[in-house]
């Protein structure tokens, strides 16, 4: 192993390990670089290099996703650090454990001129678990530290022995601002920022024996005893509505699953990044919602649907629909399970119950009470859009709905399925998955930056085969994601291109809007062809529905490298069609 003659960087590896950080993104930089060298030259870390500190932070996100281990990315110095804060923000809301490292300027350098030079402590306060700006040390060139008429880092008068004693503080204080930082990451999973100033010379190294580790274990906090108010709440209610967001695959263990599906009163409403599977389970609540709004007794209908107890977990909700709906029953008891923070989403004033939901749900008992009848209910407004479902898109002509339904149809069992936000989520919402397949998406913040990246970090974390779907939009403005070494020839990308933001034209009265088509749709003409030429991976074109039949025949077979499949599709009728679609299920489903 290669190690810094700068102290830091020491004190920086030995933590990293401590905490159990081993995979490490680089985005490469000089700055950065005795960090760099440390890291990739112990055989305890896992390193990549990413040029695109945007599509690092994105793609170190997909690595945690898929391991479930804390990952760190690594910058230089500058404006690099602030490409890194949409992923900062996504890892906060969706809560994975990021830690960001960024090699900064000299104290005193920062407001002097000097180029590559910002104000990089705190530039992410308001989206981080924890952070720190390390303090510099001053026996590394201390010639140069003196130098600066501004410096308040050593007085000049100061003898060799008051230095060494001084070096000695620092380092001990950054020991203590690391382990806190690095703690509060594990304990409360999120991102954390670390900011590390670092004098020249940066490429001065020695040979380190190999550091002493003291692996920190992930803190666990006791589950407390379930409130007797909260028991007698679940046991005196008949009409009980589970809501659940995103969630990680086996996140519910069989008997809760039990417990939830075989209790008449009780209602699960999830979405497709909730990895949950059960028959009497709804999984479109778009698909059940949506066509009551059609109806001329719509609010009759959704108070014969209104619960006494709300119930939620799990991360981010997709589904407008439900929030709608859920905002209407003012005074209904709201409690969210889970160790994540709870969301007011339904204006019902949350109540946090701060426990695995396991533990919950067993301490629960289920009720075999012949009159309580709220699943059925629910159950059977499911059951009959699902037949007009099926009867709709068996003539439905070539439009994104159509695709989307071809696409699920043909996915192979057990893939890893990374979602796009914008409409490929939406649409996956309204469709069954294939068996054991587990669906991820950025709904931390919704954004279509960085979905590409998570993808290819999620695939290189993960042994399963992996498929991405992403508008056309999504996919131009995270292209970077795909300049890497890191694809695996079992990674299949799937573009569904139909030349703009589509999903505008289905907001209301938006197609009205002057400069609808330049600056909210923004048609375009571009294709991934030369895209998927140029990183080295397969790629076809359909725009038709046979085309589409007999390129999904061949796009999961193997492969000595990765897939694109890029289908286009009609801008001007895909929105025509989902609004008729949900016409329909309003109309065939008595």
């Amino acid at each position: 192993m290669n190690l810094s003659t700068i102290p830091v960087v020491r004190l920086i590896i030995q933590q990293l390990l401590n905490y159990g950080v081993h995979h490490i993104v680089i985005a490469p930089g000089s700055r950065n670089s005795p960090i760099t060298v440390g890291l990739t030259t112990h055989k305890k870390f896992t390193t990549y290099s990413i040029v695109d500190e945007r599509s690092a932070g994105f793609f170190a996100i997909g690595l945690s996703q898929q391991l479930r281990q804390p990952v760190a990315v690594l910058c230089t110095s500058g404006s690099a650090l602030l490409n890194i804060y949409p992923a900062v923000s996504e890892a906060y809301y969706s809560r994975y454990p990021l830690v960001v490292l960024s090699a900064d300027r000299p104290t005193y350098q920062i407001d002097i001129g000097n180029g590559q030079t910002i104000r990089q402590s705190g530039v992410f306060s308001k989206h981080l678990i924890s952070e720190t700006s390390l303090l510099q040390d001053i026996t590394h060139n201390q010639s140069a530290i003196i130098e600066s008429n501004t410096q308040q880092l050593i007085d000049v008068q100061s003898t060799l022995q008051e230095v060494e004693s001084q070096q000695k503080i620092i380092e001990k204080t950054n020991k203590k601002y690391l382990q806190n930082v690095l703690y509060e990451m594990l304990s409360q999973q999120g991102p954390v920022h670390v900011n590390i100033p670092l004098e020249e010379p940066l490429y001065d190294f020695h040979n380190q024996i190999d550091f002493e580790v003291e692996q920190v274990k992930q803190p666990k906090n006791p589950q407390p005893k379930i409130l007797k108010s909260v028991l007698s709440m679940w046991n005196e209610s008949k009409r009980i509505l589970v809501v659940v967001g995103t969630l990680t695959p086996d996140a519910l263990d069989a008997k809760t699953i039990s417990v939830l599906a075989y209790d008449p009163r009780v209602v699960v409403l999830h979405e497709i990044t909730s990895n949950l599977h059960h028959h009497n389970f709804i999984a479109h609540i778009d698909r059940v919602i949506l066509p009551i709004e059609k109806q001329k007794n719509s609010q009759e209908i959704f108070q014969s649907l209104a619960p006494d107890l709300i119930i939620t977990m799990g991360g981010m909700v997709v589904s407008k629909k439900i929030k709608s709906l859920l905002r209407l029953y003012k005074g209904v008891p709201h409690h969210h399970v889970g160790t994540d923070r709870p969301l007011d989403t339904y204006y019902l004033g949350v109540q946090h119950l701060k426990v695995d939901p396991n533990y919950f749900f067993c301490e629960l008992t289920s009720s075999s009470d012949s009159k309580a009848n709220f699943q059925d209910q629910w159950l059977l407004l499911s059951r009959q859009r699902e037949i007009a479902h099926k009867s709709f898109l068996a003539n439905a002509p070539f439009s994104d709905l159509l695709v989307f339904d071809k696409i699920m149809r043909v996915i192979p069992k057990n893939y890893l399925l990374q979602w796009a936000n914008s409409s490929p989520i939406r649409y996956a919402q309204l469709f069954p998955v294939s068996t054991g397949s587990q669906s991820f998406c950025n709904r931390g913040t919704s954004g279509i930056e960085g979905s590409i990246s998570t993808a290819v970090g999620a695939a290189v974390g993960s042994d399963r085969p992996t498929l991405t779907i992403t508008g056309d939009l999504s996919f131009f403005y995270d292209s970077n994601a795909l300049w890497n070494q890191y694809i695996p020839s079992n990674f299949r990308l799937i573009v569904v291109n139909n030349g703009g933001g589509g999903i505008f034209r289905i907001l209301p009265k938006a197609k009205e809007t002057p400069g609808f088509e330049t600056y909210f749709e923004t048609k375009h003409k571009r294709t991934a062809k030369h895209m998927a030429k140029q990183y080295g991976l397969s790629y076809q074109s359909v725009r038709t529905s046979i085309g589409l039949r007999f390129a999904l025949g061949r796009f999961f077979s193997k492969s000595n490298r990765g897939k694109i499949l890029e289908i286009k599709t009609p801008s001007t009728t895909n929105d025509l069609v989902l609004q008729s679609y949900f016409r329909y299920l309003s109309k065939h489903s008595d």
